[in-house]
């Protein structure tokens, strides 16, 4: 998990979130906190930027103190177990990590252990899709893998390379690539590669770079149909499965069914279907996602 002082949920309700990130809190819309009432209204003066989504649909921070409180245009990092993450006010009201992931780098982590060979210098490989900046990718690498992180956008990929470098694992073995996860994953089906762990993030809507759009209803089976076959389920100690995203009405039970589906081979009990959730201080729960989570045992 996050550094106590390094991250926590303060308070969400009237879809907006409050977090504190190292010395800054921050106040920034969420989705998820639509209908739930703010539970200390009084705590939320203490926020140092707030994002506003302004008409249009564009938005802007407000910053409420001097920038460097809040980070401003420079980032500054927060560490989750072995990891050091970037944090970075954006012009979309993302600061570089999605929180909420963490219980999901843990797991993850616990895979790659669990799959590793002592007597063995294989490595469990892991192919990290939709990769985003590397929470997941870094939480596999220090567990022991080896990982492919692929994400369509070559900042994004940039700013996972510069979190690894921080966080002193520039040297663990993590191929960057800047690629389609579509095509990606479609010629690893054509070379017979396979792997030990796969992750998949996908958004709701994203494209690549010259690649076709990704629209998650119309391509998610296609998608999770290429990570069913990449999966090695002849790996001696087991293989993983994570599949997690936040798209608006599509619940645990799809994401859990999703990957019954692409493995119909593996009991509905070794699927574990959870909602995401963050702690707040009053020991409130915000739902922030949905994920499915499969560890295939050999």
């Amino acid at each position: 998990m996050f550094e106590p002082d390094h991250y926590a949920l303060l308070d969400f309700g009237g879809g907006r979130k409050l977090e504190r990130f190292g010395g800054a809190v921050l106040d920034r819309p969420s989705p998820a906190a639509e209908g739930t009432p703010i539970a200390d209204p009084e705590l939320w003066r203490t926020a140092t930027a707030r994002f506003e989504i302004e008409r249009g649909g564009n938005g802007a921070w407000e910053h409420r103190s001097p920038r460097v409180a809040a980070g401003g245009d420079d980032p500054w990092l927060v560490r989750h177990g072995d990891s050091s993450l970037a944090v970075q006010l954006s012009a979309s009201g993302n600061v570089g990590l999605f929180p909420e992931q963490a219980p999901n780098w843990d797991w993850i982590a616990r895979q790659v252990r669990r799959c590793s060979d002592p007597a063995s210098d294989d490595r469990p490989r892991v192919l990290n899709l939709f990769a985003y900046t590397g929470g997941a990718s870094l939480a596999a690498a220090f567990a022991g893998a080896e990982v492919t992180h692929v994400d369509s956008s070559g900042p994004t990929v940039a700013a996972a390379r510069r979190n690894a470098e921080v966080s002193g694992a520039a040297d663990l073995p993590v191929r960057w690539l800047v690629e389609d996860a579509m095509k990606f994953v479609a010629r690893e089906e054509r070379r017979g590669n396979r792997y030990d762990g796969i992750i998949a993030d996908p958004p709701t809507y994203g494209h690549g770079p010259k690649g076709r759009p990704f629209k998650f209803r119309q391509h998610l089976d296609e998608l999770m149909a290429s990570c069913g076959t990449l999966l090695n389920r002849d790996r001696p100690n087991g293989a993983f499965l994570l599949f997690s995203c936040h798209a608006p009405g599509f619940g645990v039970e799809d994401a859990v069914r999703t990957i019954v589906d692409v493995l119909p081979d593996v009991e509905t009990s070794r699927v574990e279907g959870l909602a995401l959730t963050i702690e707040a201080v009053d020991g409130r729960h915000l739902e922030a996602g949905v994920a499915a989570r499969l560890g295939c045992s050999a």
